[in-house]
């Protein structure tokens, strides 16, 4: 079947810290085996091999085995030591009925304990009502199951009476989950999770259990910063050995997504159960109507895209990461972006030389900071203080930004550098000004005579960000542009959606925007800015005022 593009399965040895005793690790292939065989006596209730017994296929067996077979002991005995398994792959590979022959496996078969909870979670109703629906056909397809377990379809759940075990479907929208206590917990389509707080719930109250499992077996998500997003970085990240994580995609990079040559790195059942005819046929829409590419991209290949196609893909954002360090003294341009309650107050900087090296200032209100984390990803969800307290978010005391310390920032920047101009968003901008007088920096609207900081207004409309948009999009594909991989400029970069007028000029849509886009903006009017500057330098009238 051919391994996947980034397929890794922890449980292997970590490193010994100084001073601690190092644990004893075996493999138990004999325990990953029995679960393996068990689903294959399920009979198939229904599609393709309706009748016939379930066939594992080798990537299948892979993610088994990954989580099964490690083990280490506690001094009494042996104990599985992957807690945490995340298989993401892209639609239409089986999942549904692997999670139910998992239901089974813990419910009846060779992992079922005492007393076992067994919980499978879906997003909505449907989803969840489509895995028990599985798990139920399975049972009553096979006499011996069907004497050994009750169906309940009232709540979705299966119960044997003879372990005190029972498995039950649930989703966001069925009210509290606390009170569980789970044995196994298998998440369908985490990504499509809206917020975290049915998965916090249960992940957190598995802590009782001597030997849980929470198994994800989902797509990819849109947003890098979203709980998946950050469950399969940490698993691929191979520090824990308590996860295993097998990842399914087709790289970003991949020059030709339509060649069907790369479908099966995010598709392992294709040709097989997964019919090829199918993706060709959703693959030819795709490439047909560009609005269905980002969704392509996403669902079937696996990519960690926006559901719209982003101002600037994650792949070439992210080839631009780099120190971006700065000296003292040097020509630098800013570009802000002022907010009052809602948005990010941006402040960017760039260096003016052929490489644009950025640094991205952020603030939001204080007594806000947790607010607006629940409010803009999901309740329990706390990105901004995390980001605050990882140095990458300042915070402006009290319930709004305060310019005062926008205004302190600029300034401090404007004495360490030599600042060529601040390209501002007309919002709020006459608050910083009173401020910017009131501390005594000089400034100075272009146009006008004066001294001090270059003042110049850039406009949201397709006149002023058509070609700041264009500036940026070059120093992006030609590597002129290096930035420290802020996660508040990557989450605003892959936010960021530009619309276009009929003449193909195109300006960044706030409205089309799933969530904040303020450091793409002043990004943007920075090299704008810059772009522009040096257009005029080129200007014959320009090069008289500067000897003038």
């Amino acid at each position: 079947m051919g391994r996947p593009a980034r397929a890794r399965s922890k449980g292997t040895r970590r490193p010994q810290a100084p001073g601690r005793k190092a644990e004893k690790q075996v493999r138990r292939p004999d325990r990953a085996e029995r679960v393996i065989a068990f689903i294959e006596c399920l009979i198939v209730p229904s599609g393709e091999g309706q009748g016939g017994p379930f066939k594992l296929r080798e990537w299948q067996k892979r993610f088994i085995r990954a989580i099964y077979e490690p083990h280490k002991s506690t001094g009494r005995e042996w104990r599985r030591i992957v807690r945490r398994a995340i298989l993401s792959i892209a639609r239409k590979n089986g999942k549904t009925a692997l999670i139910a022959a998992l239901v089974l496996v813990h419910l009846v078969g060779p992992e079922a304990i005492q007393n076992g909870e067994i919980y499978s979670a879906a997003n909505d109703r449907e989803q969840a009502a489509q895995v028990f629906k599985m798990a139920r056909q399975i049972v009553e397809a096979d006499p011996e199951l069907s004497a050994l377990v009750r169906v309940i379809p009232s709540t979705k759940t299966l119960a044997c009476y003879s372990n005190g075990s029972f498995y039950r479907a649930i989703s966001a929208e069925a009210g509290t989950k606390h009170g569980f206590n789970p044995s196994l917990v298998i998440f369908d389509e985490l990504a499509q999770a809206k917020d975290r707080e049915l998965y916090d719930v249960l992940d957190t109250s598995m802590g009782a259990r001597a030997e849980p499992l929470f198994v994800t077996i989902s797509t990819q998500s849109n947003d890098p910063e979203h709980i998946l997003s950050k469950l399969i970085d940490d698993g691929l990240s191979a520090k824990d050995q308590t996860i295993v994580c097998h990842l399914y995609e087709v790289p970003e990079e991949q020059e030709d997504i339509f060649d069907p040559k790369c479908w099966k790195l995010a598709n392992p059942a294709l040709g097989d159960f997964r019919d090829l005819d199918d993706l060709k046929a959703i693959a030819a829409k795709a490439q047909r109507m560009p609005a269905e590419e980002p969704k392509f991209r996403n669902l079937y290949l696996n990519q960690r895209v926006a559901p719209v196609a982003s101002l600037i893909s994650r792949a070439e954002w992210m080839a631009c990461k780099g120190k971006a360090e700065f000296e003292d003294g040097e020509e630098v341009y800013l570009a802000l972006d002022m907010s009052g309650v809602v948005d990010l107050t941006s402040l960017m900087m760039g260096s003016a030389g052929d490489l644009t090296r950025i640094r991205p200032y952020f603030w939001k209100p204080a007594d806000l900071l947790k607010e607006h984390s629940n409010r803009d990803f999901g309740s329990g969800n706390l990105r901004y203080v995390e980001w605050h307290d990882g140095g990458w978010l300042d915070v402006s005391p009290g319930r709004s930004i305060d310019p005062q310390v926008v205004a302190f920032k600029i300034a401090e920047l404007c004495q360490r550098y030599k600042v060529l101009g601040l390209a501002y968003d007309r919002w709020r901008i006459n608050d910083l000004l009173r401020e910017l007088d009131r501390i005594g920096l000089q400034a100075f609207q272009e146009g006008e005579k004066g001294d001090g900081l270059r003042l110049i207004p850039w406009g949201q409309g397709y006149r002023d960000m058509a070609p700041a948009i264009d500036a940026l999009e070059f120093a992006v594909i030609e590597r002129k542009l290096e930035h420290p991989s802020s996660p508040v400029l990557n989450w605003n970069m892959a936010n960021a959606v530009a619309t276009m007028d009929p003449a193909g000029n195109r300006k960044i849509d706030k409205n089309k925007a799933r969530f904040r886009i303020d450091g793409a903006v002043t990004l943007a009017m920075l090299c704008g800015l810059k772009s522009r500057d040096r257009k005029d330098e080129r200007k014959p009238e320009y090069q008289m005022l500067i000897l003038g």
